[in-house]
């Protein structure tokens, strides 16, 4: 992760979404809260900086993530997944993100499922609702309005995949390059949007590309190309 949140270096835990949460079932609640506990016991063990929770598409879920990682005692930074329209128990992501904060989040976001080209514009409704600092880590993918995540993605040009889907074994043909990486990373730091990475799919040269457009050069940046010498 390429963050302001990281001067100096910090080093976080992780929790994530379980797939077991259902917003009706009050038992799941209790089991998904269990399961927390125990992963942030980990990371406070071994005595991290901060906690992140992540990749959560229920705000019920985040909350219960949160509330965890507070019982710790260590900073949280919650960032929300958006496959279609909203979050998956109705609730809308900005007010969801203002609830987090309100409820003691340090970052709240969005990370995952979504490309840069449609991640961005939810990620600046959210920093303008916000005062904490904002998280954005989309997946490195040409993803479309018409298509906005990567497991929505479909490619007419290929006969030959199983149940017609891309996801997850034939997205090739949608990664995006580093500076497509490093052009997402600019027009973030120019939003206002500072706690950047990316998601599934990233090669390490996505993220060195988002380090070094906004201004970080990392000791990987030794290999960065010099097309000078081509």
């Amino acid at each position: 992760v390429a963050a302001e949140f990281d001067d100096p270096p910090m080093v976080a835990g992780n929790i994530c979404n379980t797939n077991i949460y259902d917003p009706q079932e009050e038992a799941s609640h209790g089991r998904v809260r269990g399961m927390f506990d125990e992963q942030v016991a980990w990371a406070d063990e071994a005595r991290v900086d901060y906690i992140i929770g992540e990749t959560l598409s229920f705000h019920g879920e985040a909350l219960l993530a949160l509330d965890s990682i507070r019982a710790s005692g260590r900073p949280a930074a919650i960032t929300l997944t958006v496959h279609q329209d909203g979050l998956r128990d109705g609730v809308d992501v900005v007010e969801s993100c203002q609830r987090l904060e309100q409820a003691g989040a340090a970052v709240v976001g969005l990370n995952c499922s979504r490309g840069p080209a449609t991640i961005m514009a939810l990620t600046e409704r959210i920093r303008a609702a916000v005062s904490c600092h904002v998280a954005c880590l989309p997946v490195p993918y040409r993803t479309t309005p018409e298509q906005p995540t990567f497991q929505s993605l479909t490619d007419p040009a290929c006969d030959h995949l199983p149940e017609g889907r891309v996801f997850p074994t034939a997205l090739d043909a949608f990664v995006c390059n580093r500076y497509e990486m490093a052009a997402f990373a600019r027009a973030a730091q120019d939003a206002g949007i500072r706690y950047l990475g990316v998601c599934c799919g990233a090669g390490p040269h996505h993220i060195r590309a988002v380090a070094e457009a906004i201004g970080r050069r990392p000791e990987a940046s030794r290999y960065s190309p010099d097309m000078s010498k081509h």
